[in-house]
């Protein structure tokens, strides 16, 4: 009697029962076993193998168990947004129709009955984030048109701030979420930097120290003024008491130490030894090492702080400061690929090497051109220089336009203007950005008798804590005038900025005898309340500030054709105001009389069609005005020919009566040679107009060096005498010199000797609005616990790293440690929690206010951390892990690089949700469970093997092979 295979004994189909259809399908070819599959024929060469490859798949021990519900984005997960491409461009049609929200809760998917609510809240603002992603990908398309690009910046505006939001008021069980980064500390990037107890000299002698030193040979003389506690003590150096042969580097420290000590005083020099560096070149392609350069020296003023240290020296010569950009502005001949690789150079030259000999720098680059006293590379994140200014005591003012950061700070905006200051060694005294919100850009600066400082430009957005006019662009979309005043700390006085319905801005400043400053500038609709007369014309306007402190404009003259004018140069004689201008293609020069508060136009002098060039500048020499520029054509009406013109574009300097009247005196000089000759820049000292430029051929008496060559030119325009001239070429043989700045006396024996004019390493301003792109009214958010009450931080007037610090301090109530570090020779802010327990969370402030971006602290969470088990950190707290996106709540699709930054922003903060699921999942999944996962198709347990062989030998019964 043949045996019932049903009856249940070992090997039972009773057992294979309770092995589902779909479990039993993993051990057979995909179709082949069912539901309804009859099992006759397909138990044939089963093995243990496969059967511990089903228990694999379905490995965590018990194969219909469920420990998280499904990610959205697992590809196994029920179709929806976040696995399928077509779902997620549906998504985003909707939140665009304004149809939908960002974030869902109700529409989260959870597979797995009685899930936690974390996991419905994460996949909800997953999704969220996913369909901001969305629109990034679709802001990328380059056929969008105009009326969808706005639409999709508004938004994804939109869906961030609902992110934002939803991230700052979600409750999570077993997990807590902040916006920004999680630390331990913050520490800011802004610093304010002590005043340096040394000035370092470059290398002035190679090899040997003792060796006579070309740099101390000659008349060597100047002061040395030295204020200890009040008193004021004169030491003079002279160094004609030492024979050439003893002036040497360690005598000249001995010889001036010893004057020194006489007087009682701490400050000392001392040679300082500056060791060599490695030195390599590249021989096919690879790496050759050359050893190390030899050693040089140099000198230390060695200051103290009880001590203020000032250098004049005896005899001078005129000092030229020139800035400019080195490097081939297009080195594959296609402008579009924007392949230029440039640098920001500032240089100084001097004149009179008859009666002083400029200095033979030491291990360092050959001059460009005899008379070169030094140059630097300036920051990097410079796009160009604007102008310069020098001020008497020999340093020198540079304005110009950043973009990016700024001595490794970031700006606010895009683009931003800053001011900084250079002593005449070159050292970099001080650095102040403006803070605007958006982006500006600065056109001039002038400095007042009292040491007042001027800047003004152009800026799109917000300057915070300016004054500002009716008609002010606030959204960016125009440019506004903008004017800033500092004092000569370079600390800010005020501000204001001033708009019209069109674009303007303010390019030209002049301060006049009674401490107003003069503005003019360009206007495409008018300006306070005058009507415009062409396309765009040229404005003239006057800020006073008064006893109050309280700053008063008024809008004064609208100046130009019906076609497109521009302003070119602004000058103030006495009551006399000078404005020069390109009117259609003419140059043109106004006077007017200020005597009565208000300029009224006294005289116009037209100067002819420039023929496609333009003017520079305008000022005084020799008691005439002068207007200089370049032209095309040598028919300009300027008086008589001091020197020919050469042929195509040539530059010119034109002297004219202070009247504007023609007069037999009236001179025109041009200065170039048969081809294009550019003036960039114009300054003027001693009577003498000093040229800068850019030329591509032949100039007077100076042949051509590179591609693209500088010059300098010191021209008499009396006469149109060449009285000094130099021509100087670059990296890959391109320059174009921006900006020039003359100082009468600026240059020295000093300059030999590697140290400045004037006093010697004075210490910077330590406001906050000084040493940052931080301005007053800023602010940001503290708080002590997550989703908790924010408290306000608002920066004031006059407040310093200190001062904040000791407000942040109070406000949050004694449980971080907030104060001042000194890092890298910088002071910065540094936050940190009291103890392990304690938490402070910094949420960004308002858009363009907001201080913690400027002040270069991160967003987030700042908590301690401690040691849990398996030697995992945990929050110090006792509370569940934080997660931080890392996001900011400010990314939009403003621009190309905005898209960029934006979708890295959402494709990190994506990263970290994930981060958080997985490890909630694990959480939640038994230990045991978690290592017979690890150990995926690996041993199988014992029970199961039994299993798998009562499975073999049920199977074979029912296929009749047993």
């Amino acid at each position: 009697m043949r045996r019932n295979p049903c009856a249940g004994e070992a090997g039972s189909v009773t057992s294979i029962r309770n092995f589902s259809a779909s479990s039993l399908g993993l051990l057979f070819p995909s179709g082949q076993v069912g539901a309804n599959t009859s099992l006759a024929g397909v138990g044939q060469g089963i093995s243990a193998d496969m059967l511990s490859s089903a228990y694999g798949a379905q490995s965590g021990a018990t194969a219909t168990r469920k420990y998280a519900p499904t990610a959205p984005w697992s590809p196994s997960a029920q179709p929806n947004p976040a696995n399928d491409t077509a779902r997620l461009s549906d998504a985003a049609k909707q939140v665009l129709k304004g149809g939908s929200s960002f974030i869902n809760e109700d529409s989260a998917l959870l597979d797995m009955p009685n899930a936690s609510a974390d996991y419905r809240k994460l996949f909800a603002l997953y999704n969220g984030l996913n369909t901001l992603s969305q629109l990034v990908d679709n802001a990328k398309a380059k056929s969008i048109s105009t009326a969808d690009r706005a639409q999709l910046q508004k938004t994804f505006r939109a869906g961030v701030a609902e992110v934002v939001n939803y991230v700052g008021s979600a409750r999570f069980d077993r997990l807590r979420l902040a916006l920004g980064e999680v630390n331990a500390s913050a520490r800011s990037t802004s610093a304010s930097k002590a005043a340096p107890t040394t000035y370092a000299s470059p290398p002035l002698v190679a090899t040997d120290p003792t060796q006579t030193l070309a740099a101390l040979q000659g008349d060597v003389r100047f002061t040395m003024q030295v204020t200890r506690l009040g008193q004021v003590r004169n030491i003079d150096i002279d160094l004609s008491s030492l024979s050439p042969s003893d002036r040497t580097l360690p005598k000249f420290v001995a010889f001036v130490n010893e004057k020194l000590s006489a007087e009682g005083l701490v400050t000392r020099f001392e040679t300082n030894r500056i060791a060599g560096q490695e030195r390599t070149s590249t021989v096919a392609g690879k790496p050759v090492s050359l050893g190390k350069s030899p050693d040089t020296w140099g000198l230390n003023l060695k200051l103290d702080s009880s001590e203020a240290v000032s250098l004049t020296p005896a005899s001078t010569v005129p000092a030229i400061y020139l800035a400019q950009k080195a490097g081939n502005p297009d080195p594959d001949g296609k402008p579009a690929t924007k392949d230029a690789v440039l640098s920001n150079q500032l240089l100084k030259f001097q004149t009179g090497a008859d009666t002083l000999a400029p200095p033979s720098p030491t291990g360092t680059e050959a001059a460009l051109t005899s008379g070169q006293v030094w140059s630097k590379t300036i920051d990097p994140g410079l796009t160009g220089v604007r102008s310069m200014q020098t001020l008497p005591d020999g340093s020198v003012l540079v304005l110009s336009d950043v973009t990016g950061a700024l001595n490794g700070q970031n700006i606010r905006g895009d683009r931003d203007v800053v001011l900084q200051k250079f002593d005449s060694a070159g050292k970099l005294l001080f650095s102040r950005d403006l803070g605007a919100s958006d982006e500006a850009s600065g056109l001039s600066m002038s400095v007042a008798d009292d040491g007042r400082i001027a800047i003004a430009g152009k800026v799109k957005g917000q300057i915070i804590g300016a004054g500002t006019g009716p008609i002010n662009e606030a959204k960016g979309t125009t440019t506004d005038s903008f004017v800033t005043v500092y004092n000569a700390a370079g600390e800010e006085l005020w501000s204001q900025k001033r708009g019209s319905v069109g674009d303007d801005e303010a390019t030209h400043l002049a301060w006049d005898s009674a401490g107003k400053l003069h503005v003019a500038g360009n206007s495409s609709s008018g300006r306070g309340g005058q009507a415009g007369l062409g396309l765009s014309d040229v404005y003239l306007e006057t800020y006073e500030q008064g006893a109050d402190n309280k700053v008063t404009y008024s809008a004064s003259a609208i100046a130009g054709t019906s076609g497109k004018d521009a302003a070119r140069g602004l000058y103030i004689n006495g009551t006399d105001l000078y404005l020069a201008s390109n009117d259609g293609g003419f140059g043109v020069v106004r006077r007017f009389d200020i005597s009565s508060g208000a300029p009224v136009l006294a005289a116009t002098r037209d100067l002819g069609s420039l023929k496609g060039g333009d003017l520079t500048g305008i000022g005084m020499a020799g008691g005439r005005i002068v207007v200089a520029g370049n032209t095309y054509s040598g028919d300009l009406d300027a008086g008589s020919v001091t020197r020919a013109y050469s042929g195509g574009q040539d530059a010119f300097i034109a002297r004219l009566s202070t009247s504007l009247n023609a007069s037999g005196q009236d001179r025109l000089t041009f200065f170039g040679g048969q081809g294009d000759d550019t003036a960039t820049g114009m300054a003027i000292a001693n009577d003498r107009v000093f040229l800068t430029g850019t030329t591509k051929t032949d100039l007077p008496s100076l042949a051509a060096i590179g591609k693209v060559d500088g010059f300098l030119a010191q021209i008499n325009p009396t006469n149109g005498d060449i009285e000094w001239s130099r021509r100087f070429s670059g990296k890959d043989g391109y320059v174009a010199p921006s900006a020039i700045a003359v100082n009468a006396g600026g240059a020295s024996v000093l300059d030999r000797l590697g140290l400045p004019t004037g006093a010697v390493n004075t210490g910077d301003s330590l406001r906050l609005d000084a040493i940052s792109s931080v301005r007053v009214g800023d602010q940001f958010q503290v708080r002590t616990r997550l989703n908790g009450p924010m408290t306000t931080l608002t920066v004031l007037e006059g407040d310093t790293l200190a001062t904040f610090a000791d407000r942040m301090r109070r406000v949050l109530g004694g449980q971080a440690d907030v104060r001042v570090m000194t890092v890298d020779g910088g002071k910065r802010l540094q936050v940190r929690p009291l103890t392990n327990r304690n938490l402070v969370e910094l949420v960004s402030g308002p858009d363009g206010k907001d201080a913690l971006k400027s002040l270069g602290l991160p967003e987030g969470v700042i908590r301690g951390t401690t040691v849990a088990r398996g030697g995992k950190l945990a929050p110090g707290d006792g509370g569940y892990p934080i997660y931080g996106l890392k996001m900011n709540g400010k990314i939009n699709l403003d621009d190309t690089g905005e898209i960029n930054h934006a979708a890295a922003e959402l494709a990190g903060a994506i990263t970290v949700l994930r981060t958080a699921y997985r490890e909630l999942r694990d959480a939640a999944t038994p230990g045991t469970v978690k290592a017979a996962q690890a150990a995926g198709g690996g041993t199988v347990p014992a029970y199961l093997k039994k299993q798998i062989s009562n499975y073999q030998d049920a199977l074979s019964k029912l296929t009749g092979s047993g």
